[in-house]
Order: structure tokens, then C-alpha cells, then sequence
């Protein structure tokens, strides 16, 4: 039996998301496959992502951006949690080379810590690295007093040491890696099912549905300003206010949340590879929040405009709820002739099998 390990960073659960759609790809081209999750994430959240058994160890492998909400980092507090993690760089490095002989896997998959695939390159296992971005370029953008630091080339020379980094589109450019591969996008497809939806709310069928998908991280929603346009609702997966039956709480809903997104009318999300990647692959529309300092931002917003339908928002209108014109405007664009396929779940499992000793 094959053991892949399956390197997680907790920097909320989009990376989780890439990982898990190629991990269960890869179990329905090689069943026999075991795996093991090292990651800060907790058990039941991976859990909630795989489809099959697999082994745990809760770990942190990387740095994880401190923020502010969704989509604010604090810059100061990251740039401390990254100090701490370089501090003794070596002794970090000799805790994931033991981790790697304790688990004694064939293949290291990463999305996307540096230190382990350095580790692993030391102890001659085979490892790629998976990710539309990777944490030197995030560090470089926010911190840029440390360039030319011993902590970014440590970064690098992490990066650098995978076989070979595979970047889903849309993907940051890494002029810096030898080994950069592009391959297609990685997102799920829901069962677009609206009606079923809108029975299990109890709605009238032309009720417009708006997910608010604003990611893993705690974000205080503006709900005393939030814009009541007529006949439509808006879906969060935590509690709402009581007094607006527009806003409703959807985590014990008995449908996959891939599902409630395709059968949706649009998304309300920030600048993040996940969401968009699903939205647009299902062909559901964006209403996207302005995030200009994150270095992902103006790759996934072309990428959004050239494959699918959005409208930004400014931070002012979102704590303003003064959106109501641009879910209206965005309803209004024209539908797109062709939603892009997930083709790089197919070709990233096709990597990791070429890799696999034995294939």
C-alpha cells in the first residue's frame, strides 16, 4: 500500500479545499492509496472534507498569517509568527525530518508548507508542492523590509526543493521556481438543485438566494446596515439576527454546501482561490469584496471577468450596506457561453501517480 502524506497549512481552509479535491481523486484512481493529514486544522473540519479514512497528526508545518478579519492582515502580528518560526531554523527542520521518519511516507504532497519539503528533499522522498500561491511571495508583499532576509531564502529554498510545484489557475506567477507547473483549476461541482433548495428554506420559488461565503476565518458581518433588496434572501453559515427573516443561518441545512453554492443565484465573498474558483465553475456569480493588498487579487479578478460574472465591492459599501445596486447589477450581466472545467484535479492526481514509487 502507497502512503501519501498530505502537508496542510492552517491558514483557513482553502488550502484544505485544494488538497481534499485532489486527495479524492486520486483515492478513485488508486483506491489503495493510504494517507496521512499533518496540518493544524482539526480533525473533524479535514474529516468534513475527505471521503475516506486516512491518519491524522495535528502539526503546525508553517507560519499562519494572523488577520483581522476575512480579509485584513495584521501585519505586525504575522510578521512576528513568521520571526518565531525562523528562529531556529535548523532545529525546525530536524522536528519534520523526525516527523517524516515516524510516518515514513512515499510521497509528500504540500499545499502549502516550505519546511517539510526541504525535510524531505534532505531525506531523499519524493514531494510536490500544490498551491495557486505561496507564502515567500505573501511574505515579500507584506513584510518588505525582509527581502534578501534568511527567512525569505529559507522560504525559497523550501519551494525550490519540491520535485516539481504545480500552481492551479488561476495562480500567482513563480518566476522563482524552477519547478512551477501550470496546470488547470481545482474547484468542486455542486448538484445545482434551486428548487430543492428553496423548499428545504421554505421559499417561493422566485425568491433570489445570495450565499455569504466570506471564508474560515471569524469576521465580524456589518448585519445592522445590511441592504434589504426585495424578494431576495441571503444565506450565512453562523448565527443572524433574529428580527430579519432574510438573513438566514444555514449550517444545519441538510444539503453539501457545494450544492447550496451551485444552486444559488450569486456569492458574496472576498478575494480567495476557493470560492471563486467553485462560483465560477458552477457558474454562479461573483459579488466580491475589494482586497487590493493581497497579491492574489488581480489574477482571480481577471480570471473571474474572463470566465464568469462579478461586481466588487468597496469596503465602504460593504459596512455601509450599500450594495444593493451591485447584486442588482450583477444579476443583470450576461451569462458567460462557457463555465471553465476543473481540469486541474485530473492532471495534479495524474502527477502524483507518475511519483508514487512503483509507478
Amino acid at each position: 500500500m502507497k502512503h501519501l502524506l498530505l502537508a496542510l497549512s492552517g491558514h483557513g481552509y482553502g488550502h484544505l479545499a485544494q488538497g481534499a479535491a485532489v486527495v479524492n481523486a486520486l483515492w478513485k484512481a488508486r483506491p489503495g492509496v493510504h494517507v496521512t493529514v499533518c496540518t493544524s486544522l482539526p480533525r473533524a473540519v479535514v474529516a468534513g472534507k475527505l471521503t475516506r479514512p486516512f491518519d491524522y497528526r495535528r502539526v503546525e508545518l508553517d507560519p499562519v498569517l494572523r488577520m483581522i478579519n476575512a480579509w485584513e492582515v495584521d501585519i505586525p502580528a504575522s510578521l512576528q509568527v513568521y520571526r518565531e518560526f525562523h528562529r531556529d531554523w535548523d532545529a525546525g527542520l530536524r522536528r519534520d525530518g523526525e516527523l517524516l521518519a515516524q510516518l515514513a511516507p512515499d510521497l509528500i504532497l504540500a499545499d502549502i508548507p516550505y519546511r517539510i519539503l526541504l525535510a524531505a528533499h534532505r531525506a531523499g522522498i519524493p514531494a510536490i508542492g500544490l498551491c495557486s500561491l505561496n507564502w515567500a511571495a505573501i511574505a515579500a508583499n507584506y513584510f518588505p523590509a525582509a527581502a534578501g532576509s534568511a527567512m525569505l531564502a529559507q522560504m525559497w529554498a523550501g519551494y525550490r526543493a519540491a520535485d516539481v510545484f504545480l500552481a492551479p489557475e488561476p495562480a500567482l506567477p513563480m518566476p522563482e521556481l524552477a519547478g512551477y507547473q501550470s496546470i488547470g483549476p481545482i474547484a468542486r461541482l455542486g448538484a445545482r438543485r434551486p428548487s430543492r433548495l428553496r423548499t428545504l428554506l421554505s421559499l417561493p420559488p422566485e425568491t433570489a438566494v445570495v450565499l455569504v461565503a466570506l471564508g474560515g476565518i471569524a469576521t465580524e458581518v456589518p448585519f445592522g446596515n445590511w441592504p434589504r433588496p426585495g424578494n431576495v434572501v441571503w444565506l450565512f453559515t453562523g448565527p443572524v439576527p433574529a428580527d430579519r427573516k432574510d438573513l438566514i443561518d444555514i449550517s444545519g441545512l441538510a444539503l453539501p454546501f457545494i450544492d447550496m453554492l451551485a444552486s444559488a443565484d450569486a456569492v458574496l465573498t472576498k478575494p480567495g482561490y476557493g470560492t471563486y474558483t467553485e462560483a465560477v465553475c458552477n457558474g454562479i456569480p461573483l459579488l466580491s469584496l475589494e482586497r487590493p493588498d493581497w497579491p492574489e487579487t488581480e489574477q482571480l479578478n481577471l480570471w473571474a471577468r474572463r470566465h464568469g460574472r462579478i461586481e466588487t465591492l468597496s469596503r465602504e459599501q460593504f459596512e455601509c450596506g450599500r450594495f444593493a445596486a451591485a447584486l442588482q447589477a450583477l444579476r443583470a450581466q450576461s451569462v458567460p457561453g462557457r463555465t471553465p472545467e476543473p481540469h486541474g484535479i485530473r492532471q495534479a492526481v495524474e502527477v502524483i501517480v507518475s511519483r508514487l514509487p512503483g509507478n
